[in-house]
């Protein structure tokens, strides 16, 4: 580390880069102060007084809304756990009142009331900045249950039920053929959504035309989008990591490197924030799942980051990566990546492989395959553990309630 170390954090650098950028938080609002601590006590004792500081920066309750780094949050069944595991003595009394107070509900309809209010609490705390911006920015991603991605009429009224909560709710949906669908009728009816199990531009062009074909039929029926707005999730990461992507390399002699999965991610990325842009859809593209990598010369880089950075999409991080680029580019300075495009040669080789192929064209995935894209049912199996998870830690609430006082 080299001692020119920028007192403006790497995130609050990365937001210059563009007025077209936008940061925001990948996990249940409700957790970022006890994640700041648990990141100040890890943080080096020489680096640990700006690095508070500029957390302060990202996201904090006593200062105006507008200045906040953070413009909107996602969330999703295993960061929305993260909730219950990190502050579990706080919701434990919140959990038995759901119970007390909802004695004809089933074990998975109390679980879903549970997940809907941490949603509701972590949304409120982004109001201000909805209110102050507009409603342009602020919005809190809710997702509905993972449980029920191939079943577009549960997701619909997921999906109604989760918008009630707060005026800021996005209500983040699966891109599968029936979450399309489910897109399609919500932004119908004006309300937000975020695509999210998106991982191949088939997918995120399904979804953009639903929205564009979702709001002009609702624009001739009156609908009011004034506090509406449409993202796109592209799971970058979770593409570059499917053991399908590597077998299929391996299995047409192409020497898939660290560098050139990365650059996978982020050609398709590209070439969806193009054509989102140049053809005018109503839909922003979000990148989430990045990753640390690759390594050149004993110096870590967040390529992700670096080649992504200044175009006109939105970069969604968790707290491992916040931590990782805040650490990492301390001392490192950020600029545009919007100009560097993937080298031709990469991508020759990258073409080869029918996984990389099917992904990067705009309908080389039939909707109805969606669902059996490997990184769709590997993350589908993940969210709905964490529903499952989270079942389980409201039974043992319920199991040591007996005889506990309810407010």
């Amino acid at each position: 580390m080299n001692q020119n170390i920028y007192k403006s954090s790497a995130m609050e650098r990365l937001n210059l880069t563009s007025q077209d950028m936008e940061l925001w938080w990948d996990s249940n609002p409700l957790i970022y102060e006890t994640w700041c601590e648990k990141f100040l006590k890890s943080t080096p004792d020489n680096l640990r007084d700006i690095v508070k500081s500029q957390l302060k920066k990202l996201w904090d309750s006593n200062t105006d809304s507008e200045k906040w780094v953070f413009k909107g949050v996602t969330t999703n069944p295993p960061l929305t756990k993260a909730v219950f595991d990190l502050l579990g003595d706080k919701w434990a009394p919140i959990i038995r009142n759901i119970i007390h107070y909802n004695p004809k509900l089933n074990m998975d309809e109390i679980t879903w009331r549970v997940y809907m209010e941490a949603c509701k609490r972590g949304a409120a705390r982004y109001l201000n900045l909805y209110e102050q911006s507009s409603h342009k920015y602020g919005f809190v991603s809710a997702q509905v249950n993972p449980q029920d991605y191939i079943n577009p009429f549960k997701m619909v009224k997921d999906g109604l039920g989760l918008k009630q909560l707060q005026a800021n709710i996005m209500v983040k949906v699966p891109a599968t053929e029936e979450g399309v669908l489910t897109i399609f009728i919500l932004t119908l009816l004006g309300i937000p959504t975020n695509a999210t199990l998106s991982f191949t531009l088939p997918q995120i062009m399904a979804v953009a035309k639903a929205v564009k074909s979702g709001r002009e039929l609702g624009e001739k029926f009156g609908t009011d989008y004034s506090n509406w707005r449409s993202v796109i999730t592209l799971m970058i990461g979770r593409f570059e990591d499917a053991h399908t992507f590597e077998d299929e390399a391996s299995e047409r002699g192409v020497k898939l490197t660290e560098k050139m999965k990365r650059w996978a991610g982020i050609a398709i990325a590209k070439k969806a924030c193009r054509i989102l842009t140049e053809n005018k859809y109503p839909s922003k593209l979000l990148i989430c799942s990045m990753r640390v990598g690759p390594e050149i010369d004993g110096v870590k880089h967040i390529w992700h980051i670096e080649k992504l950075a200044g175009e006109n999409m939105i970069f969604t991080m968790n707290p491992n990566l916040i931590q990782n680029l805040m650490l990492l580019y301390i001392d490192r300075p950020l600029k545009s990546g919007v100009e560097e495009q993937v080298p031709e040669e990469i991508i020759e080789e990258l073409l080869k492989i029918p996984y990389f192929s099917r992904g990067y064209g705009e309908e080389t995935i039939a909707p109805d395959e969606f669902k059996n894209i490997e990184p769709t049912f590997t993350t589908y199996k993940q969210f709905s553990s964490a529903v499952d998870d989270l079942e389980s830690f409201v039974s043992i609430i319920k199991n040591s309630s007996k005889g506990a006082s309810v407010i």
